[in-house]
């Protein structure tokens, strides 16, 4: 009997493809076995072509042998409206069937169920040679990061815009190369040894205390990165945490502080996966040294004497040492030579110091007189160099002079002047910068204290380590650095609350803490414990709740309330207020902004975020799938106005979709509203959500929901 060609028009649509247990296995087997494609591209492609396959795209086939096995798969994903990229076409030697035949039958249901193009990267060159028998045509070849393939593209329709094709292009080859990036991060934490009883003969930290340190630097040098480095997006994220693993399989500890002045040096070295931090920081080394050999034989050559004096901010209770802000470039050059470090090297801190962004102060010697001679002693000499973030509110940087390379020095306790130095800090708390605004900080970085230990759950005061439970919160005494202090169910709710108090400012009693569900009630006023929708259906009707946790205090819980702007009562003044807040809106952002409906009365808009995973699907879901459950769990859909009025009234900056009604764009597709930031710049995005669109689990998704009567 003829078979029936796998892409005869039919008049409903396809059902989705749901794979068994031995059809995953068989596909799996096909893509290993394809011996034309190199090794990387099975690795970045076993796991997400099943995935692909069971997205509900109207192309996605699996093609069986004589005997109903498995034999080959065609797995496609719209990355732009009524395009369909053709991601994986596999097979083994013998299908069953003649694929060449059934090539005329994909193109022509292709066209019927509404595609303009069809278009692919050629991993295959004998593949590719037969699909350009049938039209696809060669655009270019796309190289990045070491992966390169043949663009090809097949018109079904009307030509689309450069744009669309370019951003078509960028999409495809972007997700290879995420998949890539987070492969091998996994492949790298793999291998550290798992927790034991018992360490290794060398003494090798375990993998779950490699992932902490990897976890910590990646955080601290993805905020500061993220405000000074243009263009840092998610490529640079994946592969700057990448990196990190990277570092952490042969070093213990790495500087985030001279890190963070390479990687600012070399903003490029985050746009591929080649080369290591090591070799960086090397480099930077290299570097500063030049440069000061540069400034000290420029300086030597100078003649007369100019003034250019510091200002002095302020003398230290002893008279010994004062504070001093370094105003200007020369500044940071004498600095530069003196402390042997970059601060005065290149142009980044001048840059950001003329910015108002930060301020670069010097712990200093206080000059003497010489009595007999009746002069100035030469002895102002620097001891600290201070980097605050007047942004942040953060002392960044506290460093000594450098005496070997990559090895900064630190304030130890034992220092003569250690005393001083906390003297020093106390009274910058009390100064104001030049806009009148208090330089009272709230943080020293953990790196510049690394020579200080304080043991978890204690703090280095003014007067020495004092353990939480006998810190006296209303003492007003300085804290230079806490402890790790974790909240954790076994955690006594008075100690708790003394932590929410030191780390967070939060001041609530114990009873008003909750570490489950089971506890929660009226007068619970901060949440910490497991995030999900059923855990969030018992607490929300509680509005004392004021600040949830799913792990503290590095994993804060999104729930928000937002209003309506009676001014913005229109797609163009929503736009003017987007433009005026330097938010970026993407084309196919204002596409659906351009058909958002306004509210002209006030509202509320009470919010929640969920990822796929917490609604319940670990392995991720359509949008269909997604929307059904959400209803099924009491969550609503989001007006349109959401995306926009969100974007204006949070700096929430990690990828966040909203749950929406699908907004059709210029080429006619379904899309919502997505949020997300390249490095400072907040955007907003349309992103494409058709009713079959897979999304994987860690995204996260805004619904509405509708508060309980109290």
């Amino acid at each position: 009997m003829e078979k029936m060609p796998l892409y005869a028009i039919e008049k409903k649509e396809k059902n989705h493809l749901e794979l068994s247990r031995e059809q995953t296995e068989s596909v799996r087997d096909i893509t290993l076995g394809i011996e034309e494609v190199d090794q990387i591209v099975h690795e970045l492609a076993v796991d997400d072509v099943v995935r692909t396959l069971e997205n509900g795209h109207p192309l996605n086939r699996l093609i069986a042998d004589e005997d109903g096995a498995v034999s080959g798969y065609i797995a496609c994903e719209d990355f732009l409206p009524r395009e369909a990229y053709i991601k994986y076409l596999g097979t083994t030697k013998s299908t069953g069937r003649n694929l060449l035949a059934e090539i005329p039958a994909f193109l022509k249901y292709a066209e019927q169920a509404g595609y303009l193009a069809l278009n692919f990267h050629g991993w295959n060159a004998r593949l590719n040679r037969i699909m350009e028998r049938y039209g696809f045509e060669r655009l270019r070849t796309d190289t990045r990061n070491g992966l390169s393939a043949d663009y090809y593209e097949k018109r079904l329709g009307v030509q689309k815009s450069s744009e669309e094709i370019e951003q078509n292009r960028s999409d495809a080859f972007e997700q290879k190369y995420a998949t890539k990036l987070n492969a091998e991060y996994q492949k790298v934490m793999s291998s550290f040894p798992v927790e034991t009883k018992e360490r290794d003969s060398k003494q090798r930290k375990t993998r779950s205390e490699k992932e902490r340190d990897v976890f910590a630097s990646f955080n601290t040098l993805h905020s500061r990165l993220e405000g000074t480095l243009k263009g840092f997006g998610e490529r640079q994220k994946l592969i700057l945490r990448l990196k990190l693993a990277r570092y952490f399989q042969n070093n213990e500890t790495i500087d985030e502080n001279t890190l963070y002045d390479a990687i600012v040096e070399s903003p490029g070295f985050l746009d591929s996966d080649k080369g290591s931090f090591s070799r960086l920081l090397e480099v930077h080394e290299e570097k500063t040294l030049m440069k000061i050999a540069e400034i000290r034989k420029r300086k030597a050559e100078e003649t007369g004497e100019g003034f250019n004096p510091y200002e002095a901010l302020y003398t230290t209770e002893s008279g010994k040492y004062y504070v001093a802000r370094l105003l200007n470039m020369p500044h940071l050059e004498e600095e530069s030579v003196y402390m042997n470090h970059c601060v005065g090297t290149s142009d980044s801190y001048v840059n950001r110091l003329k910015k108002g962004e930060i301020e670069i102060l010097s712990f200093r010697n206080v000059p003497t007189i010489d009595k007999e001679g009746n002069k100035l002693n030469a002895d102002d000499t620097p001891i600290l160099t201070i980097e605050y973030n007047l942004k942040t509110k953060t002392i960044e940087q506290m460093k000594k002079y450098q005496h070997e390379r990559n090895h900064p020095e630190y304030v130890e306790v034992d220092d003569p002047y250690f005393d001083d130095v906390i003297g020093a800090l106390k009274q910058l708390r009390t100064t104001t910068s030049d806009t009148g605004e208090s330089r009272d900080f709230k943080k020293i970085s953990e790196s510049e204290l690394g020579n200080i230990a304080v043991d978890d759950y204690h703090l280095l005061t003014e007067q020495g380590e004092v353990s939480i439970d006998d810190f006296d919160l209303e003492s007003g005494i300085f804290v230079l650095k806490t402890g790790r202090m974790d909240i954790t169910p076994d955690i006594p709710k008075e100690k708790a609350a003394r932590i929410l108090a030191i780390v967070e400012q939060i001041k609530c009693a114990p009873e008003e803490i909750a570490y489950t569900h089971e506890e929660v009630n009226v007068h619970t006023k901060a949440y910490i414990g497991p995030w999900s929708v059923e855990i969030f259906q018992k607490i929300k009707a509680y509005s004392n709740i004021e600040h949830l946790y799913e792990s503290f205090p590095d994993k804060k819980i999104f729930l928000q309330t937002i209003k309506t702007i009676p001014t913005l009562d229109s797609p163009p003044k929503a736009q003017e207020a987007l433009d005026k807040e330097n938010i970026y809106t993407s084309d196919w952002g204002k596409d659906i902004l351009q058909k958002t409906e306004f509210s002209k009365e006030s509202k509320e808009y009470d919010l929640v975020r969920f990822s796929v995973a917490q609604l319940g699907f670990p392995n991720g879901a359509t949008t269909d799938e997604i929307y059904k459950k959400a209803e099924e769990l009491g969550l609503e859909l989001c007006p349109a106005e959401v995306g926009p009025l969100l974007r204006l009234q949070s700096k929430i900056k990690d990828w966040t979709l909203i749950a929406m009604e699908q907004v059709t764009d210029r080429g006619g597709g379904p899309n919502i509203f997505s949020l997300l930031s390249d490095g400072d710049q907040l955007r907003l995005n349309g992103r494409y959500a058709s009713s079959g669109k897979q999304w994987d689990s860690y995204l996260q998704f805004v619904f509405r929901f509708r508060k309980f009567a109290t």
